[in-house]
């Protein structure tokens, strides 16, 4: 199987030149408000963004006068989230980390978030309860994610897929998924615990299973946070939304 570490050292540069794009474009506010909504209410929270890639979240958080630390397995993507925390201004602490054994206290953090990253872990139940250690009593789990190749096992989904893959090649000329190694990313898509479950449904039963005390998903916010190109692009894996209160 393919090292999930290894594939995203080498899509580093590329998430960054999309992050960069993405902290000066419409929806940056439109992700904060997704964030600070489901929070805790504080003047100043204690967040934790695991798999940071180039910073995105830090950066949008810190402006926002939050203490924000983000980690990533990714030396290359802290790399680049340093740089882009210091050209915009803001103090993030930025870690290389494993997400499945965070090297923090219990009960640390009034918010963990992660955007596009879960669909990736190797084992997520028990990053899931990694996650939940370290969070504080009353704090709030956000995830955003998406079904992103569970076209791979359904065939009514994969023929939709087809379509769209045609039409976004013949309209923007590029692939769905912009990704540096093409073959190593259809392997990925194949191969992850995540990509044949249908999601969030199958969260939701393992953060009860869990212990978390509140848990809500709402299965489709692509209108609040994506914009036109991006719906054609990805619109048959809609981005979805997960809060889970401890």
């Amino acid at each position: 199987m393919i090292k999930i570490k290894d594939f995203w050292e080498g899509e580093a540069q590329i998430y960054d030149e999309a992050i960069k794009e993405e902290l000066k474009g419409k929806f940056a506010p439109q992700w904060k408000k997704l964030i600070l909504d489901n929070s805790p209410k504080a003047d100043r929270l204690k967040v934790l963004d695991i798999g940071t890639g180039p910073g995105f979240f830090p950066v949008l958080l810190a402006q926002e006068g939050h203490d924000v630390t983000g980690i990533d397995v990714t030396e290359n993507m802290i790399k680049w989230a340093k740089h882009n925390a210091e050209n915009c201004g803001v103090e993030a602490t930025l870690l290389t980390m494993d997400t499945h054994n965070l090297e923090f206290e219990d009960n640390s953090f009034d918010v963990i978030v992660n955007r596009n990253v879960t669909w990736t872990l190797e084992n997520p139940k028990d990053a899931y309860k990694e996650w939940m250690r370290v969070l504080k009593p009353g704090g709030s789990l956000i995830i955003f994610d998406a079904c992103w190749y569970l076209w791979n096992y359904d065939k009514d989904l994969e023929k939709i897929y087809r379509e769209n893959e045609k039409r976004v090649k013949e309209k923007y000329g590029r692939r769905i998924h912009q990704h540096t190694n093409p073959d190593d990313e259809k392997r990925l898509g194949e191969e992850l615990f995540m990509s044949d479950k249908r999601r969030p449904g199958w969260d939701l039963v393992n953060l009860i299973d869990l212990g978390f005390k509140e848990v809500m998903a709402d299965v489709d916010i692509t209108e609040l946070v994506w914009d036109e190109m991006n719906k054609e692009v990805n619109g048959p894996t809609p981005q979805f939304m997960i809060v889970a209160k401890k």
